[in-house]
């Protein structure tokens, strides 16, 4: 549903690791001392690497719980994190991690992953109400309702040719007939029949002249697109209604949740001290 408002929508926030489960850790316990908890898979060089880390790894990577990982895929799993731990090492014994653009890129991918898990649990502890997504359904129902046009259309190379089928068409003649005989497009073979559309499926200069004729009458002058130059003939028009707001469900949550989001990071940067490079606030 393309035309529900939602704002800037904070799409950055969910740019990467969309299969990053919510909560404390991978297999949801809680750690009291090391966050990533004090199971170990296997140690590398003397650095561990925690189940927790080898439990989203399988997660993400093979969309399976760890504990329904047969043999071959926990050693898969495993094999590719003690990869992982020799190329870290390697690299901060070649002093890489201090290089800006690695620097600023492991600060952006944290950046991005801790702003998407607290979106996240913000939205879980405040979902999308009823009252909330009936306001956001009327608010657009006047966009979810819809003009449907059916048309048919003649393609041709030049601004003449085109005045020419229109003089024709003044004269009487059949403009499916024409369309046959004349039309370049692909809709030739059936008289330039379009079917019914709605003006947004089409290009701007098309969908104007749409717009601005009645059913029954012709272009009355030559309409210009990318694709060339069109006579156009508005056969009939239509009112789409709206679709009940259970078809419209899913993508009503999603504008209602971004527009919470929205609201929710303007709360937390009124409370916040933002000085901008320029100074400015």
């Amino acid at each position: 549903m393309r035309h529900i408002k939602t704002g800037t929508l904070l799409a950055a926030i969910f740019l990467a690791g969309a299969c990053t489960p919510n909560g404390p850790d991978a297999d949801g316990q809680s750690a009291a001392v090391d966050p990533l908890g004090p199971s170990h898979m296997a140690t590398v060089n003397g650095v561990p690497i925690h189940e927790s880390i080898f439990r989203l790894y399988a997660l993400n990577g093979l969309q399976k719980n760890a504990d329904d990982l047969t043999d071959e895929e926990r050693s898969f799993v495993l094999e590719d994190l003690i990869r992982f731990r020799l190329l870290m090492d390697a690299a901060t014994q070649s002093d890489l991690l201090s290089e800006r653009r690695v620097a600023a890129e492991l600060e952006l991918a944290r950046l991005q992953i801790v702003a998407r898990t607290m979106a996240g649990r913000y939205l879980e502890e405040n979902p999308a109400t009823e009252a909330e997504l009936r306001a956001a359904y009327n608010e657009n129902l006047d966009r979810l309702r819809s003009t449907q046009y059916k048309a048919k259309h003649i393609l041709l190379e030049s601004e003449e040719d085109a005045a020419a089928v229109i003089a024709e068409l003044n004269e009487g003649a059949d403009f499916a007939e024409l369309a046959r005989e004349r039309s370049t497009g692909p809709t030739a073979p059936q008289g330039g029949d379009l079917g019914w559309f709605t003006a947004e499926s089409m290009v701007e200069p098309f969908a104007n002249a749409v717009l601005a004729m009645e059913p029954g009458r012709h272009s009355a002058a030559p309409v210009r697109t990318q694709f060339g130059w069109h006579v156009i003939l508005v056969e009939d028009r239509r009112e789409q209604q709206a679709p009940g707001l259970d078809a419209v469900r899913a993508e009503l949550v999603n504008a209602v949740e971004r527009r919470k989001l929205e609201v929710y990071v303007e709360h937390l940067k009124e409370s916040a001290q933002v000085v901008r490079g320029d100074g400015t606030r």
